[in-house]
Parts: structure tokens; C-alpha cells; sequence
């Protein structure tokens, strides 16, 4: 099984989203984590951040993209 690495950390789930279908329209695969207690406490997104997944096959080409859209922008 490939091991998941950070793509990016949001700031938000919804971010984080954006970020996830843009990437998969490309046909690269991703997923979320977020510890906010199954989302009952969004506040803790902007304290512990949203990150956006992807496995190592991926991860190059996923920043790439994201840097191309100003979605990799800390």
C-alpha cells in the first residue's frame, strides 16, 4: 500500500476541496484529513489545517499543478 504525503495544508475543508477537484480532474488521486472531530468542530480546521493527500507517485505533479493555479501559495 502507498503511503500518503502532504500536498498542502488549507486553512479549510472547503479549500482543501477545491484544491481535491481540481487535482482529480487530472486523474491524480487524493484525500482529505482534517482533525476536526468528524467536522462537529470546524474551528479546529484554522487551528490544525486541512491537509490535502496524495501518494508519492503524485506528489511532484500535484504541486506543480497547484503552483500553476495559485493554489500552492502558503
Amino acid at each position: 500500500m502507498d503511503k500518503f504525503l502532504t500536498v498542502k495544508t488549507f486553512n479549510s475543508r472547503m479549500e482543501a476541496e477545491i484544491a481535491k477537484s481540481y487535482l482529480e480532474s487530472f486523474g491524480i488521486k487524493t484525500e482529505i484529513f482534517s482533525d476536526d472531530a468528524g467536522q462537529s468542530y470546524p474551528s479546529l480546521q484554522s487551528i490544525r489545517g486541512v491537509k490535502l493527500l496524495t501518494s508519492r507517485k503524485y506528489l511532484k505533479k500535484a504541486r506543480e499543478l497547484l503552483d500553476k493555479k495559485d493554489l500552492l501559495d502558503e
